[in-house]
């Protein structure tokens, strides 16, 4: 993938209270990643794709319009996921990361990366 989607990611992962932060692709793809070596982008690829169509299916049965975004909250952190044009922005924080904060640097990235991909 470009190195814009990168830069884009690695703008992200630099948020406080961010781990990292993948671009994936409906199926599965990795389009860009800015992971720690700790975590594998496949199996946050093949997690990613498992949570997506779970909550595609959700939204239409329950008659909610489009998926847009979700997030998980675990003892550890917090899963942020969000749809960019056909692919899936998955954001990895600590527990006391600052939604505000990472959802205004978010919307931003999501503009920057419609562009690049």
């Amino acid at each position: 993938m470009s190195s814009n989607v990168d830069s884009t990611l690695e703008s992200l992962k630099a948020i406080k209270g961010v781990h990292g932060a993948a671009l994936i692709e409906r199926f599965g793809l990795i389009k860009g990643q800015a992971l720690p070596g700790w975590i594998s982008a496949e199996g946050v690829a093949a997690m990613v794709t498992l949570i997506l169509k779970a909550s595609q299916r959700a939204t239409k049965e329950l008659e909610q319009g489009e998926f847009n975004q979700a997030i998980i909250e675990s003892q550890n952190g917090k899963i942020l996921f969000t749809e960019v044009k056909g692919n899936v922005l998955a954001i990895i924080t600590t527990v006391d990361a600052k939604l505000g904060i990472i959802n205004l640097k978010l919307n931003a990235a999501k503009k920057q990366l419609v562009q690049e991909i």
